[in-house]
C-alpha cells in the first residue's frame, strides 16, 4: 500500500502530466512533496504531515552523511 505523500505524488504527477508537464522524472515521493509545499497543505492531514516530516529528515540525514563523509577525504 502506498503511504499517502507517495499517492498524492501520483496524482500530482497525473494532473500536471494532464497539463502538458513531465514530472515522471522525479519519485512518487518528490512529486509529493512538491504538492504537498504548493498546494499548501501542511496542518490538512496529520498523517501527512508526519510523513512530509520523515521525509524530509531522512533527506536531511542522508545529505548530512554524504557531506561528513566528504569531509573525511
Amino acid at each position: 500500500m502506498k503511504s499517502d505523500l507517495e499517492e498524492l505524488g501520483h496524482l500530482f504527477a497525473t494532473l500536471m502530466a494532464q497539463r502538458g508537464h513531465n514530472i515522471e522524472d522525479h519519485t512518487p515521493v518528490m512529486n509529493g512533496l512538491a504538492a504537498y509545499y504548493i498546494l499548501d497543505l501542511e496542518g490538512l492531514y496529520s498523517n501527512l504531515d508526519k510523513e512530509v516530516e520523515e521525509a524530509i529528515n531522512l533527506a536531511y540525514d542522508m545529505a548530512m552523511t554524504i557531506i561528513n563523509k566528504n569531509k573525511l577525504h
